[in-house]
């Protein structure tokens, strides 16, 4: 296992897109001060989280787009596609399936992970369609994740049925969960948790343009 920062995970991303425009563009090499420069990224911290994947440029003649590019896609597998399962097909969970169709049907675009499977318990929901994939019912949630060996799950339910469902996932071998209900999941340290909260992310988003100088 990679002893990164996660600090340092969250801008590979970040770095991944960036490269990929500069490919796009037919730029063939660029310098830790002009990347510093594009991303309002210090370029010392883009050096030192470039160090935990590799030697990816030498000092005075900066990194090679395609090398890059390449490593950061191998290094963030980007080239292996995750099935994942999606539970609650509100309206956040039908534009998480849009997205996932959209993603897919871009060219040129790595779309690393796939939502397989849905789930609700809405008797107007289960059984129908949305963007190519049908909303099953919560009972049989552990049987497909069992049987297709589904690794990662995408939560968009109500928070009083968040930890409920969290367990029932933790049981059936889920290893990672996106996080939309907005409360802690009481889960094992065997499940990676990324909360996402959109009302906070808009909160903090307003002071920083409120008190921006």
């Amino acid at each position: 296992m990679y002893k990164i920062p996660k600090a340092t995970v969250k801008r590979l991303p970040f770095y991944r897109r960036c490269f990929e425009s500069l490919h796009e563009q037919g730029i063939q090499r660029v310098l830790s001060s002009q990347l510093g420069d594009i991303l309002k990224i210090d370029p010392a911290t883009i050096r030192r989280d470039f160090s935990y994947i590799g030697e990816l440029g030498r000092q005075g003649y900066g990194y090679e787009v395609s090398k890059v590019l390449y490593a950061l896609n191998d290094f963030l597998d980007l080239n292996n596609v995750e099935k994942c399962v999606l539970i609650g097909v509100g309206n956040l969970g039908k534009a998480f399936l849009q997205y996932n169709v959209m993603k897919s049907q871009s060219q040129n675009t790595l779309n690393p992970i796939k939502i397989a499977y849905a789930f609700d318990v809405n008797p107007e929901i289960v059984g129908k369609t949305f963007s190519g994939v049908e909303v099953l019912h919560i009972d049989q949630l552990e049987e497909v994740i069992t049987k297709n060996k589904i690794r990662v799950a995408i939560l968009a339910v109500p928070p009083q049925n968040a930890n409920e469902i969290a367990e029932r996932l933790e049981k059936c071998g889920i290893k990672g969960i996106f996080n939309f209900s907005s409360v802690s999941l009481h889960v094992s340290r065997n499940v990676y948790v990324y909360d996402v909260d959109l009302l906070n992310e808009l909160q903090s988003f307003l002071f920083f343009v409120k008190n921006k100088y």
